[in-house]
């Protein structure tokens, strides 16, 4: 017997399957509690190719790269551990991803008030943003400068 009532699954960002033309950019709050964002640059194979190399040699695993992403990520000491910018491929989830380049995994969306508020350094609307992002309270306002 099922239940009348289905809870929606919680979308999970991790699992978040690249495909050609979409990308998971925007802003999160990671599993190691940094807060960033996933930037999704152009792409463009000849830029990462050394010049006369097979397009062949950017494949992983027979699979073709169809983009590449970075993660810039902010601690609660406001330090800032940027990226590098890296393959993704057709059908990989970003978990893969993340996996394979060492990155922490992302577990839900936050505004992008927070980001700008890491990025420019001004912290006066930290309060108002607990509600939303509850983790900010862990932030520690006398270390960031």
């Amino acid at each position: 017997m099922f239940s009348i009532f289905r809870r929606k699954k919680k979308e999970d960002p991790a699992d978040y399957v690249f495909r050609s033309g979409y990308s998971p950019h925007g802003c999160f709050l990671f599993d190691d509690g940094t807060f960033g964002y996933i930037g999704d640059p152009e792409f463009d194979p000849e830029d990462i190719l050394d010049e006369g190399e097979p397009y062949e040699n950017l494949f992983l695993d027979g699979k073709e790269p169809i983009g590449n992403i970075y993660i810039d990520r902010w601690d609660t000491d406001g330090e800032l551990y940027q990226g590098g910018c890296f393959l993704y491929y057709e059908g990989e989830t970003l978990r893969d991803y993340c996996y394979r380049n060492g990155e922490p995994y992302p577990v839900r969306r936050i505004p992008e008030e927070v980001i700008e508020m890491f990025e420019s350094g001004d912290f006066s609307q930290i309060k108002k943003w607990r509600k939303d992002v509850p983790e900010l309270k862990f932030v520690s306002l006398s270390q960031i400068k």
